[in-house]
């Protein structure tokens, strides 16, 4: 996304905005549902996330990618939720499961057939400190340093929770290490 194109959405220019979104909205979904794994927590997660990149937008300097700077809120917007659901609690989300019928999203189905697999699941069960940078290395391809300048922590960190997170996947699959 060029300078033009952000400052015409910096002053509101409809049509600019809705390139933004067609721009990124597939990546930000992609990205919200593989950390809320649910797609309707995603849907909300999307549209919030562009909500608040528009408002915070004149924050942003142009030190890091946009893309990298979008993830940063939707990460920062899915920990919100996650944190907001672990204090509903469980029942609610059950009972949601069982009555709420899932809507088909191409990339729901792609991330669904991945969910199937032992490492899906696996993954989930890593705490949010290691399972965030394993899902934006291995499922939205970010490098190292945007990992780092997407939550915020020096590079050396990432490796560490990679590391950890790896380990801790391995002994979770009975993997022998490599």
């Amino acid at each position: 996304m060029d300078s033009h194109w952000l400052e015409q959405c910096r002053v509101g220019d409809s049509l600019a905005i809705e390139r933004l979104v067609q721009t990124y909205q597939q990546d930000v979904y992609r990205l919200a549902l593989s950390i809320l794994d649910d797609s309707d927590d995603a849907d909300d997660a999307t549209q919030e996330v562009f909500v608040s990149a528009l408002r915070a937008l004149e924050s942003f300097r142009g030190n890091a990618s946009f893309k990298t700077w979008l993830f940063s809120i939707t990460v920062n917007v899915c920990r919100t939720r996650l944190h907001r659901q672990k204090r509903r609690g469980s029942l609610q989300q059950i009972l949601q499961s069982l009555f709420v019928q899932n809507q088909a999203h191409p990339e729901n189905e792609a991330i669904q057939s991945e969910s199937d697999s032992a490492l899906w699941p696996a993954v989930h069960t890593l705490d949010e400190k290691h399972r965030i940078p394993v899902i934006l290395l291995y499922y939205h391809d970010l490098s190292v340093n945007e990992i780092a300048e997407t939550l915020g922590v020096p590079v050396g960190t990432v490796h560490s929770r990679l590391n950890h997170a790896r380990e801790r996947l391995r002994a979770l699959l009975k993997e022998e290490p490599r």
